[in-house]
């Protein structure tokens, strides 16, 4: 499917919240409005996850096959740099130490947030795939892709200071700062693994049980949830910090990497072969409010906070893009 766009579409709204067990009468019509995509290389090349640093206005895109960050301006929606790195995977930002951090099967590449070059790496025992930032104790916790170990890196110092064993190989993570607590999807155990960060032990395994191979993370710390993903229709949903599994969310079949929560808006987004599936979640109840066609095989994705811009990442067998949707209510 070709799906570079020359002008701005609407996609309207597609799901209805009758797929949703108990799902609440969703607030407001919803659309989104397509942006034209931005072209960032001009090789088609598969992209690996995303992140938004939001006090610089940036996307940073893991361009996994191209072996580069992508960095998006988001105030000028223009290409900023494709820095070499490596065959990329996970993205995290050091907000007040100046830094990017990008796994790769070299370790952990160290960008210099405001020259925007390469520094350094991190050497690591295997290739470094997904990663977060503590901004609370200055840590980078860093998954060994498809291993068994989770490693801590001290980011002012560049070095790893402890290995902490994990049950099989993860996924995606998520950290809550303030309760020390680390979110760890297993993927082979269909399970999330709690760490706690003061002590960097395992504290428990809670069971995906709505959700096969768990890939896709997210926490909602206002209404205290964390939201799982993966191969399989219903996404999991626990309650915070006991890990009470509550009512599932069906999304329909398909396969789910990344996901991406918009806190302030209170949308889950998925995409999902080839479908972005909008999930607005209230206190207690969800609804599907939109299904939006993204092109197949995108499986990026992040959210821009101050905008509540969603961006995705994808290449078309020609070129490789990123591309912003706009949400409009009615």
């Amino acid at each position: 499917m070709h799906t570079k766009i020359s002008r701005f579409f609407l996609l309207t709204l597609l799901g209805t919240c009758a797929c949703v067990p108990n799902a609440m009468a969703a607030p407001y019509a919803l659309a989104f409005e397509a942006q034209r995509p931005i072209e960032v290389s001009a090789s088609a090349k598969r992209f690996d996850l995303m992140a938004v640093d939001a006090t610089r206005r940036r996307l940073l895109a893991a361009h996994s096959r191209a072996g580069t960050l992508t960095v998006v301006d988001l105030i000028d929606r223009k290409p900023a740099a494709e820095i070499h790195v490596g065959r990329s995977s996970g993205v995290a930002v050091d907000d007040g130490g100046g830094k990017y951090f990008v796994g790769t099967t070299r370790g952990v590449a160290i960008v210099d947030r405001n020259t925007l070059r390469k520094t350094g790496y991190i050497p690591t025992p295997g290739p470094a795939d997904a990663m977060v930032f503590d901004a609370h104790d200055g840590r980078l916790y860093v998954g060994h892709d498809d291993g068994k170990a989770l490693w801590v890196i001290d980011a002012h110092r560049g070095r790893i200071i402890g290995t902490i064993a994990i049950p099989g190989a993860h996924e995606l993570m998520g950290i809550d700062p303030q309760a020390h607590r680390l979110y760890l999807n297993i993927k082979p155990r269909d399970e999330v693994v709690v760490i706690d960060t003061s002590t960097d032990r395992i504290v428990a395994h809670w069971p995906t049980s709505h959700t096969h191979s768990p890939h896709g993370l997210a926490l909602d710390l206002h209404h205290r949830r964390l939201f799982v993903a993966g191969r399989s229709p219903m996404v999991s949903v626990f309650s915070l910090p006991a890990g009470k599994l509550l009512k599932g969310i069906d999304i329909g079949p398909g396969r789910v990497d990344q996901i991406a929560y918009d806190a302030a808006a209170g949308r889950l987004y998925c995409p999902s072969s080839g479908r972005l599936v909008v999930i607005g979640m209230g206190g207690k109840s969800s609804a599907v409010l939109a299904t939006v066609k993204i092109p197949q095989g995108t499986h990026s994705v992040a959210v821009d906070p101050r905008t509540h811009w969603v961006w995705i990442a994808y290449a078309d067998g020609k070129h490789s893009y990123v591309q912003a949707f706009v949400p409009q209510t009615r």
